[in-house]
């Protein structure tokens, strides 16, 4: 494992987004604000052989995680392949994490908007609402 990865990106990350999720729960605000962290991307679970080497893009699975605000807690949805680069139970598109974000942010995902034409777009695109991560 990447040394800074695992000495200081990591345990940071952990430790800043428990105690952010410690303290919202702790005000009774956790129910009423979503969390979410996510990327662009994955990452393959292979370091580089190369000086420094670190891991490739992995553009078909990766991590998100939700919570508060009517997401579901200690729910783990989907599965990956046993190298983590394909999934294989539950894909969700990035479409999908948008409608499901405006759902619970209580906004119709399929609300429209119009551009500088008048032509009608749908807020939430072709995403579908997964209730799989809804409590």
């Amino acid at each position: 494992m990447n040394s800074r990865l695992g000495d200081e990106l990591g345990p940071g990350f952990d430790r800043a987004f428990s105690s952010l999720l410690t303290d919202l729960d702790a005000r009774g605000m956790l129910d009423e604000t979503a969390v979410v962290v996510l990327s662009e991307h994955g990452r393959t679970p292979r370091i580089q052989n190369v000086a420094g080497g670190g891991r490739d893009h992995s553009s078909r699975a990766y991590s998100a995680l939700f919570a508060g605000g009517g997401f579901a807690s200690g729910r783990v949805v989907g599965r990956t392949n046993g190298i983590a680069d394909e999934v294989v139970d539950t894909p969700f598109s990035p479409k999908d994490v948008v409608a499901t974000l405006f759902h619970v942010l209580g906004i119709d995902p399929r609300a429209e908007i119009h551009d500088r034409f008048g032509r009608p777009y749908s807020i939430g695109g072709t995403g579908q609402l997964r209730s799989e991560l809804l409590a």
